[in-house]
């Protein structure tokens, strides 16, 4: 607009080379923060890395041991027990335990499996089952249903999710190497466009003080605002700058459900534009209309046609008068229930 108004399209030229400006800056910011995260994650994912790579490899001992003693009996109390009497054993420990404790306290049962399992029980919180190797993993039971039957269901599902905690494990540490090998690589990196903002910034410095006539200092001659906005053009052609892209997260938000207050606005909007779709009342025609070729060409082509033109049309009514009329209207509105 102000190069319209000035009628110098080197105006123009400026205001798109302050945009090109805020525009590198954001994608140096960017680079700055990715810079840092780099450094940070650098610091942080060796330890990752190595507290992943134990897990995995504790598990997978673990899994050893079930896979090895899939057919040992269950021991409670250090002795080993028949398959149809672990039940009525292991319900007779289960009854033995306190009803409330002051703070956690894992009570051990026995041995699943080749791996030592046992009941955390909490004041606070439902009991659970942990099965102890190299790792220690547990499941929660219901407060309703803590007899033998479900410490044993509960024991099953730990000893055969081994396979699926590996897999997990090895995955999360593959994508910990990766993001390690990553951020080395863009560690120390420059930024790709710094040239380009620093030609640009002293080109766009000069068009301004060309434009705004400030006296060219001694012994250098200036180019013209033109000369000037042409450079600037050229050197914009030669560098293609994407968009910015989003800056890197140190980690992924988690999705939240839509406010219900966004939804009832966004309904709201939904049934205005619903609306505005149909035509207004005033617009719909209450009487039959006829369409008629106008020969006058501002006369409507659609007229309303009059009832007291039509044969059939009774005879006219004499004119209300107004107090009739409001005394109409207050007859035809609803009554509003009162408490009197």
């Amino acid at each position: 607009m102000k190069a319209i108004a000035s009628g110098n399209p080197a105006v123009l030229t400026l205001s798109e080379a302050d945009a090109e400006l805020q525009r590198l800056a954001v994608l140096r910011k960017n680079h700055a923060d990715e810079q840092f995260l780099a450094r940070r994650n650098l610091r942080e994912l060796p330890e990752t890395i190595q507290r992943l790579t134990n897990r995995l490899m504790q598990l997978e001992n673990d899994r050893t041991t079930v896979t090895v003693h899939a057919a040992s009996p269950i021991a409670i109390g250090g002795r080993d027990c028949r398959r149809d009497d672990v039940p009525t054993i292991l319900g007779k420990r289960l009854d033995a335990l306190p009803e409330k404790v002051s703070q956690p306290t894992r009570i051990p049962l026995g041995t699943y499996r080749g791996l030592g399992f046992g009941i955390v029980l909490d004041s606070s919180f439902a009991p659970e089952v942990h099965l102890e190797g190299a790792t220690i993993r547990q499941a929660t039971l219901s407060r309703e249903h803590r007899g033998p039957r479900a410490v044993l269901n509960a024991l099953e599902r730990l000893a055969g999710s081994y396979g699926e905690q590996c897999e997990k494990a090895r995955q999360e540490l593959a994508l910990a190497e990766g993001q390690f090998r990553d951020y080395e690589q863009r560690i120390g990196k420059p930024f790709a466009h710094e040239a380009y903002l620093t030609e640009l910034t002293e080109l766009r410095d000069r068009l301004k003080d060309s434009l705004s006539n400030a006296p060219a200092p001694e012994g250098e001659g200036r180019p013209s605002a033109a000369e000037l906005a042409e450079r600037i053009k050229a050197l914009k052609a030669a560098h293609t700058i994407e968009a910015a892209p989003r800056r890197t997260l140190e980690r992924l938000a988690s999705v939240a459900e839509e406010p219900v207050t966004a939804r009832a606005r966004r309904r709201i909007r939904a049934d205005a534009g619903r609306k505005d779709d149909l035509p207004p009342a005033e617009a719909m025609p209450s009487q039959p209309v006829v369409v008629e070729p106008a020969t006058d060409p501002e006369t409507p082509r659609r007229q309303a046609v009059d009832p007291k033109s039509r044969p059939d049309a009774p005879a006219s009514r004499p004119k209300s008068s107004f107090r009739e009329q409001l005394a109409h209207e207050k007859r035809r509105r609803p009554r509003q229930p009162t408490l009197f």
